[in-house]
């Protein structure tokens, strides 16, 4: 029995001003290009992005610089901590490449940070040290959560969407149009941000980006500070219900490294695995080489996995097409054409990824269809882990919302 609850309100840190937030808020850390970063510090000196992803003065620590800048902007009044614990709620709106504009309303909330194997936050992705190790020193040199855990509550009962309906039938404290997409931000105090906090822990959650934001949190709390204890032993976390007809997961495509290969020749090797996807059908995944032909496969029913480390696929992971794509159609079939696994490359524009396919820019393209949030769900039930770069969760989650200093109790 756990008897610590899994989420909680807090005394966030925001930007004062709700007029300049347009201009403040980043994309989290890790999918910021440097052109995109150089253009978000150009928009306004005072963007997260200065102390979420910083740059490293000559000679310097970018660490530290962020630091030292985020004790500035405390200083100047450019961001405010507030009075009571509470819950921050935000509603992004977006436009989607099937041309259709939808919302995804979620909550701003400090979960618990506690091991996996706890079994309150179960993971789908692998992780890697060096990312945790930046998150690790910039958690150390700031005192802070900058940016959050995305979290994907079951929400069985319709609670956590009952109660962030009544937050957003009032007017919100801020309207902004950043990173892409229109955001509205609530801000909720007392005992309805408490019920926010407790109808969100009813169920395990499940991550759907930022592992390893979390998995750094969770290893932070034991070398933490003394002063920063009670703060360290949660993380900031944006928590969105399975129910919202918002939440969208978008493919991400492949693009083979290595000279174009001959579509015969694919196909062909492919064929122990894959048969041509009849017309009506959902393929697995479609192939498009130099020129321009582009056939769509089907996973063929009487496949015989290749075992993993020794190991054989999980039935939940062997119903990804995404799984089938790299372990079969890259693993094998692309790897005996190329002489080796190719490196590759990812995009979730599919534009760009047939473009390089037809104009013989990569080996080939491998499109897939989007990941199911179901799958996603069934797969760390099971507590195996998807391949890489299985779930594209859009719109990102932006950061600068709120920040959670550990120094403010709870």
């Amino acid at each position: 029995m756990n008897d610590v609850s899994l989420f909680a309100a807090f005394r966030g840190e925001h930007y004062a001003d709700p007029k300049t937030l347009a201009a403040r808020l980043a994309p989290p850390y890790d999918v910021i290009s440097p052109p995109q970063r150089a253009e978000l510090v150009a928009r306004d000196q005072y963007n997260v992005v200065n102390v979420d992803l910083p740059a490293a003065p000559a000679g310097g620590d970018p660490y530290a610089a962020a630091a030292t800048l985020l004790a500035e902007w405390r200083r100047r009044g450019v961001i405010v901590r507030d009075a009571e614990p509470s819950a921050y709620v935000l509603r992004t709106s977006g436009r989607f490449p099937d041309g259709a504009t939808r919302e995804r309303t979620g909550v701003f909330l400090a979960v618990a940070a506690e091991p996996f194997s706890k079994g309150r936050v179960l993971p789908h992705e692998r992780t890697h040290a060096k990312a945790k190790e930046d998150r690790r020193r910039l958690m150390h040199a700031t005192g802070a959560n900058l940016s959050a855990v995305f979290l994907l509550a079951p929400d069985t009962s319709g609670d956590l969407t009952r109660a962030l309906r009544e937050v957003t039938a009032r007017a919100p404290w801020a309207r902004c149009a950043a990173i892409g997409s229109d955001q509205a931000i609530w801000m909720v105090h007392g005992e309805q941000a408490r019920h926010l906090a407790t109808v969100a822990g009813v169920e395990p959650v499940y991550v759907a980006d930022g592992h390893h934001r979390f998995e750094t949190s969770v290893m932070f709390r034991e070398e933490v500070p003394a002063a920063w204890r009670d703060g360290a032993s949660r993380t900031l976390s944006h928590v969105v219900s399975f129910k919202d007809p918002g939440l969208v997961i978008l493919p991400t495509h492949r693009l083979l490294d290595g000279a174009p290969v001959e579509p015969e020749a694919f196909l062909a090797a492919a064929a122990a695995y894959f048969s041509e996807a009849a017309v009506g059908t959902e393929p697995t995944l479609s192939v498009v080489f130099k020129g321009g032909r582009e056939t769509s496969l089907r996973l063929r029913a009487d496949v015989a996995w290749p075992s993993v480390g020794g190991q054989p696929v999980h039935p939940a992971v062997r119903a990804l097409e995404v799984a089938a794509a790299d372990g079969l159609a890259i693993g094998i079939v692309a790897a005996k054409l190329l002489g080796g696994v190719p490196a590759l490359r990812y995009t979730a524009d599919a534009a760009e990824a047939r473009e390089a396919g037809r104009e013989g820019r990569c080996a080939c393209a491998i499109m897939l269809p989007p990941t199911r949030l179901e799958a996603v769900r069934r797969v760390a039930d099971a507590g195996q882990i998807m391949p890489p770069k299985s779930t594209f969760f859009a719109p990102k989650v932006p950061t600068g919302v709120v920040l959670r200093p550990f120094d403010a109790p709870l």
